[in-house]
């Protein structure tokens, strides 16, 4: 397996960049899940480009991007970073490239005195997260005029609530799920209006 470069300038920036927004789009559609363009996504890239590039990590093989990872929002003050994006080339999946990839996040993070890493994952990506040991909570998102109280009224399960929040156009709960499992998403998003489910999982190194 080829070593971990770092992006060290815009044009490798882009190339990272397009690699993954066309990975993940290419496993959308493949899922039949829904797309969300990641304009966002590249400037938080910039972002901690500017800010700390050791988090922007990929590997390459007969110069084509075939695995990287991003970081996002590092707060040295209170030790935490959240982990951005996370992809493999499909070719390479299975073969320790994401494991790879996450251990020197980690390595990295230590180095820096960040001892916390959290970030959200789709669900087919879950048991990664859960093999290298990251604790899982439940978040249900809502937007515009849907609620908090429409995400309540939908728990069937009587999952306990962790914490929650609620502005004019946005609002969540996050709850404690005994196990990962598609059903939990599948409840709220079908029975909710906006809702947006997805499994958090975080990391005390």
């Amino acid at each position: 397996m080829t070593d971990i470069k770092i992006v060290n300038n815009d044009k490798d920036l882009n190339q990272v960049f397009n690699f993954l927004s066309k990975t993940i789009y290419d496993d959308t559609i493949l899922h039949k899940e829904k797309y969300y363009p990641m304009s966002e996504r590249l400037e938080e890239i910039k972002s901690q480009l500017k800010s700390d590039k050791d988090f922007l990590m990929y590997i390459e093989e007969d110069n084509n991007v075939v695995a990287a990872i991003t970081g996002k929002n590092m707060d040295l003050t209170k030790k935490k970073i959240t982990l951005g994006i996370l992809a493999v080339s499909p070719s390479k999946r299975r073969l320790g490239y994401a494991t790879k990839l996450i251990r020197e996040f980690e390595k990295i993070s230590l180095k820096k005195g960040i001892t916390h890493i959290d970030l959200g994952s789709r669900y087919r990506a879950s048991s990664l997260y859960e093999h290298l040991n990251y604790k899982y909570s439940l978040m249900v998102q809502i937007f515009d005029f849907a609620k908090i109280e429409d995400i309540r009224k939908a728990n069937k399960y009587n999952l306990e609530e962790i914490t929650s929040n609620q502005t004019p156009a946005y609002g969540y709960i996050f709850y404690k799920v005994p196990s990962i499992s598609k059903k939990y998403i599948t409840c709220f998003e079908k029975q909710v209006p906006t809702a947006i489910a997805q499994y958090i999982f975080e990391k005390n190194l």
